[in-house]
């Protein structure tokens, strides 16, 4: 019996050398990034630059799987069951992280618990666009004809519960104002009713799709919902410039891993996307996207991740929203 226990001993005694090594090593072969939404959208986009220099950091590719479903609730929940070996990653958003767990009943997967946070990517500029036959043109205006007609003004998402719907909600509580929400099944949809004059407002989360339609004169920004002035359109005041301080609401999407994650596996991601996210020619292509880098250690991502949960969580309670 002792015989067995010393053999057994030395073999793990053994081991652990070649264990670290294993885990030192790491990366040894190529990497999964997930995306939980089709090709082509600005997550899928944002997914493949990451992916690209990742690898040259990494010396390993790193390979896009696009896992769409339920508003990024699917691929997220995927990420969550993958084994925490460093090997599977994922993009995820404020809406499948900081939105869903407040208004979805069953998602699949515990934000708080289910995920290693290593670093924001990056962050979207919002903005509140109006139709040009508007009768205002700026957040002052618009909240002092929203006082004078009540319910009158009406605003497109692309679905209850959407970050658009939760920051439309949360500047109506701010400005003390009436809102008409009028829910779309897809982008595509709200901006073409917008532009057609059919709709009013847009509460946007990226000024891709604005910035097109700004020159032509169908739209107009009335105010940038982030925390700064937006590069494409610096002329614009923020919303907490114009009178509600404190205001803000962005976009975001962050690197993370499975829970459980080795601190060594973690140092070396975090390590990586810093100096992604640092490269001018990434910060280039991310501007030209029209949005902004954002590199978090992970200590730092997981405070954002705190603040984000504890802001739109208050905004879903005060709507009493519940999905299934």
């Amino acid at each position: 019996m002792k015989k067995r226990t010393l053999a057994a001993t030395l073999a793990i005694a053994a081991m652990s050398p070649a264990l670290a090594q294993a885990q030192s090593s790491y990366p040894n072969r190529p990497i999964t990034l997930m995306i939980p939404f089709p090709a082509g959208g600005v997550t899928d986009v944002a997914g493949r630059i990451v992916a690209e220099n990742l690898s040259k950091h990494l010396n390993q590719p790193v390979v896009v799987e696009n896992r769409p479903g339920a508003g990024g609730n699917i691929g997220t929940a995927y990420l969550a069951r993958a084994k925490p070996d460093g090997y599977n990653l994922g993009i995820l958003t404020v809406s499948g992280i900081s939105i869903a767990p407040h208004v979805t009943k069953k998602l699949g997967f515990d934000p708080d618990k289910d995920f290693t946070p290593i670093s924001n990517v990056i962050k979207t500029d919002g903005a509140i666009v109006a139709n040009k036959d508007t009768p205002f043109n700026t957040v002052q205006e618009m909240v002092a004809y929203a006082k004078q007609h009540p319910g009158k003004i009406n605003y497109a998402s692309v679905g209850v519960g959407s970050i658009p719907h939760l920051t439309a909600e949360m500047f109506a509580q701010h400005a003390q104002v009436d809102l008409l929400h009028v829910p779309y099944t897809g982008a595509a949809p709200a901006l073409q009713d917008l532009l057609a004059g059919h709709i009013n407002l847009s509460f946007e989360t990226s000024l891709v799709s604005v910035v097109n339609n700004l020159s032509s004169g169908k739209l107009k920004i009335i105010g940038i919902t982030g925390p700064e002035r937006a590069p494409a359109v610096p002329d614009v005041p923020t919303v907490a410039e114009s009178g509600y301080p404190g205001f803000s609401a962005q976009g975001w999407f962050g690197l993370f891993g499975p829970a459980n994650l080795p601190d060594e596996v973690s140092k070396k991601l975090s390590d990586a996307i810093q100096k992604t996210l640092k490269d001018p020619k990434v910060i280039e292509r991310f501007e030209k996207l029209g949005t902004i880098p954002d590199p978090q250690t992970p200590a730092a991502f997981k405070q954002f991740l705190q603040a984000e949960n504890a802001k739109w969580g208050g905004v879903a309670k005060s709507l009493n929203l519940e999905l299934n």
